[in-house]
């Protein structure tokens, strides 16, 4: 008794954090089927899918989410597998630089993208200092830098778990296959990367999910001019009270979300369901 006690005061806590979220996910779902009269209706969904708006928000989201993860992975794999395989030096400079990267205000980050990205900022001042440009280039208030934007924010995401799966991959394998003459990058493609697959494909997951509902990004770096589908939910809530299609437009957004976590978990199931026989 003394023990169930324990775990029931250990676990109240989360479990009220999860049962005040999905009340509020529950609220927000029937509100997207609710009409200003409170009579149950479809017209919210019929609005989303059938509003050629909100239809390029949601695949300008999902668009941008696909090769912002990919480049998030092609950029965090290498300092993930040095801060594993390098110096710990450098492992803990990388730790310490991505951690104050992710939990610094993110506010400040953005408008520190802005002083950077801006016409005034560092790198169009470097270009009209070398001659290389006549002129301010447009680096902010558009695709690229909300891609930017987002890139440097997910990097952590991605790097951490690929890092944390890394850590407990023993160097024996590796040296097994050099000891048999696989040259580095044969091992790094043939034995690192397959036995750090849920490393990558839980930072695949966190980092897309961040950037698909990316809300804050887009409206500073983006400047109004490039919207996603977080700013469309914002508007339609904030800007004009149209809580029913916020609500839904939020609900396709979830529903994909889950889609492509479903995928992505199925398919590394199957890798490594494959990579078991």
């Amino acid at each position: 008794m003394r023990h169930r006690s324990r775990l029931a005061l250990l676990l109240g806590p989360s479990l009220l954090l999860v049962g005040v979220f999905f009340a509020a996910l529950a609220g927000v779902l029937a509100s997207s089927f609710l009409a200003p009269d409170g009579t149950l209706t479809f017209r919210s969904y019929a609005a989303v899918f059938g509003d050629e708006y909100y239809v390029r928000a949601l695949l300008r989201s999902l668009w941008i989410a696909c090769y912002a993860t990919a480049i998030s992975f092609v950029l965090g794999y290498p300092i993930a597998y040095m801060m594993s395989r390098g110096s710990r030096r450098f492992a803990t400079i990388a730790t310490l630089a991505l951690a104050i990267q992710f939990f610094s205000i993110y506010v400040i980050k953005m408008y520190g993208w802005m002083l950077v990205l801006g016409n005034n900022g560092i790198i169009n001042r470097a270009l009209l200092a070398t001659g290389l440009a006549d002129a301010p280039v447009k680096l902010m208030y558009n695709e690229f830098g909300v891609a930017v934007g987002l890139i440097a924010s997910a990097l952590p995401l991605m790097v951490f778990p690929i890092n944390a799966v890394l850590q407990n991959v023993s160097r024996r394998y590796e040296e097994a296959a050099l000891g048999l003459g696989a040259s580095r990058w044969r091992v790094l493609l043939a034995v690192t990367l397959p036995l750090s697959a849920p490393g990558i494909l839980s930072g695949i997951v966190l980092t897309f999910v961040f950037c698909f509902t990316a809300y804050l990004t887009p409206a500073l770096l983006g400047g109004g001019f490039y919207k996603m589908i977080g700013n469309v939910i914002y508007d339609q809530a904030v800007g004009r009270f149209n809580y029913s299609l916020a609500a839904a437009a939020a609900a396709a957004t979830l529903a994909i979300s889950l889609v492509v976590i479903v995928s992505i978990n199925s398919f590394g199931q199957r890798l490594l369901g494959a990579r078991a026989r």
